[in-house]
């Protein structure tokens, strides 16, 4: 056990790291993980099933609680993304299969890597699970709309056909996973955890791994811009939500969270999406938003620990000032 606590906290740690050596190891070595090509919707079922082993009636309670800020956050990310993406599309004039990509990477939900850069960055931990968890559940009927109204003119695809699969590779897992949480309840769970964490970790890489070794050339040849697109999408999304989430007046904490939930998409998703639908080249986008979420996000997390760390310290001053001049 003491050994899967290490392996289980070296891959949570280090997941960025993995990430990159993926991308790497699958271009020089793409027999490594092609097999994952024919897998890609069951092994992000893997996920979304982890991810609904983790979720607790709280997050719904939250959704009742505190409305305003689940709701600023969840159309934040429905409108900031996929106009971001759509946005860039057109100022890049960006041949069919990366309009695509982008569009489809921006119309994702978050994902579960936000709500860890949530907890790294002393955000509001609660909001931002309940606001990648509203997200993915409305998942099935926006991205179709959205790929369907913002990428319509490159690609022809059923708006029930792709919301049944978003259904299928997300809702059905992801209550399962929480009918099988209420059932074996949260004993059980803690100790399975660090099992989870690896399940999911790997059906991530393979996919990703899946992706490179499909399109590792077209990405070398791709090089800088699209690496260069994928991170204007996400620092946009970054920065557009922290400042709409500055004039929402939201406190710190629920800014610094919901602004990683906007701009932090489920990568995962999309590529398995593009497995089902789209032509190979589309899931590029996507393959190189799984190691640049990781990496700006890690990074941004770090940035809102220290600026809270300064608020925290501002307030107890204050607070200190405060009952000085009482006394």
């Amino acid at each position: 056990m003491n050994l899967l606590t290490k392996v289980s906290g070296f891959v949570g740690k280090n997941l960025t790291w993995l990430v990159l050596a993926t991308i790497v190891g699958r271009y020089f070595v793409p027999g490594a993980f092609s097999w994952s090509v024919h897998y890609t919707v069951w092994l992000l079922g893997v996920v979304m099933f982890g991810m609904g082993m983790t979720l607790h009636l709280s997050d719904f309670k939250l959704v009742l609680q505190r409305p305003k800020e689940v709701l600023a956050g969840t159309v934040c990310h429905y409108t900031i993304m996929p106009l971001v993406a759509f946005a860039l599309t057109k100022v890049f004039h960006l041949s069919p299969d990366l309009a695509v990509g982008m569009v489809l990477l921006g119309s994702c939900p978050s994902g579960t890597a936000s709500n860890v850069m949530s907890f790294l960055a002393k955000g509001d931990v609660p909001l931002a699970v309940s606001v990648t968890t509203v997200s993915t559940l409305l998942a099935p009927v926006m991205m179709p709309f959205l790929v369907w109204a913002l990428a319509g003119e490159y690609v022809d695809v059923s708006f029930i056909s792709m919301a049944l699969t978003v259904m299928k590779v997300i809702l059905v897992p992801l209550v399962l996973g929480l009918l099988v949480h209420k059932a074996v309840g949260e004993k059980f769970l803690a100790q399975i955890q660090k099992v989870l964490v690896l399940l999911s970790a790997f059906a991530v890489l393979s996919i990703l791994g899946g992706v490179v070794a499909v399109n590792g050339a077209k990405i070398v040849a791709l090089g800088t811009f699209v690496v260069v697109l994928v991170l204007l999408h996400n620092l946009v999304g970054f920065g557009m939500g922290y400042f709409i989430t500055g004039k929402l007046g939201m406190g710190k904490p629920q800014q610094h969270s919901v602004t990683l939930e906007v701009g932090m998409q489920n990568d995962a998703l999309a590529l398995s999406i593009c497995a089902v639908y789209f032509a190979p080249a589309v899931a590029i986008p996507a393959a190189v938003g799984a190691a640049v979420h990781q990496i700006t996000g890690s990074f941004l997390a770090g940035l809102f620990a220290r600026n809270m760390e300064r608020y925290e310290a501002k307030q107890k001053a204050t607070e200190k000032v405060s009952v000085a001049v009482g006394d």
